[in-house]
């Protein structure tokens, strides 16, 4: 019996082992077609659903039905600020996560977050800004340059950040054009303060949210995270 047990364990090991190292030599392989990234993502999959996953197996079965994130979170698309990876929330069903570009409030982003604490009893509503943050960098850029984007949608991005910009260029009496040191500093602070007048808007254009935050149900905060050294701080 031992034998057996000690048998099917190293097979397990062996499985896993081979498994990992395929997946581990992709990542280090550049992705250069639609295909590539296809069949990168599925294999994906297979890993995810691979019989040593055995935690996340639970968690995906025990919230098939139903789901009861604890936060809601309004984060950036940036693919560097993965949101269940950075607050370590790894499990099926901890977060309710809604993203787009510049982590801004829309129509559908609006409804979602209703939808999240209505529906599904959230906690906590997180709006998380970002280091180097590209929706901000093209929105001060157009500030600078005086020049709109040919997409009319992402117009539509750079509308809603842009009072961001102008309120710390107001507040701190830059003159523009400005150097590179002064961009770089209008940047950093705009996405803190595209965070903070986000948090206004949620606030300010849902009865669901209003009401949630007025009576304690829910608390909403801001947080901006660092690129470089990976830590989320709370912004004031």
């Amino acid at each position: 019996m031992n034998l057996i047990n000690f048998t099917y364990t190293l097979v397990f090991l062996l499985c896993f082992l081979i498994t990992y190292i395929s997946i581990y030599r992709k990542k280090r392989e550049p992705i250069s077609t639609p295909d590539q990234a296809l069949d990168f993502l599925m294999e994906g999959n297979k890993v995810f659903n691979s019989p040593w996953q055995i935690t996340k197996k639970k968690y995906r079965q025990a919230t098939a039905l139903e789901q009861k994130p604890f936060a809601i979170v309004l984060n950036c698309s940036d693919s560097r600020v993965p949101t269940e990876i950075i607050f370590n929330q790894l499990n099926v069903g901890s977060l309710f996560v809604v993203r787009n570009a510049g982590n801004v409030i829309a129509g559908t982003a609006l409804g979602s977050i209703e939808y999240g604490i209505e529906q599904l009893g959230a906690l906590l509503i997180v709006v998380l800004g970002h280091e180097r943050c590209g929706a901000v960098i093209a929105t001060v850029d157009a500030h600078i340059k005086q020049q709109e984007s040919p997409s009319v949608n992402i117009q539509k991005i750079i509308r809603t950040i842009t009072p961001a910009v102008e309120k710390v260029i107001a507040d701190n009496n830059i003159t523009l054009p400005c150097d590179t040191t002064i961009k770089q500093f209008i940047i950093s602070e705009s996405i803190k303060e595209n965070v903070r007048l986000e948090m206004q808007n949620l606030y300010n254009s849902s009865e669901i949210i209003q009401k949630a935050i007025d009576t304690k149900k829910v608390k909403i905060v801001g947080a901006y995270y660092g690129l470089d050294d990976g830590h989320v701080k709370i912004i004031s």
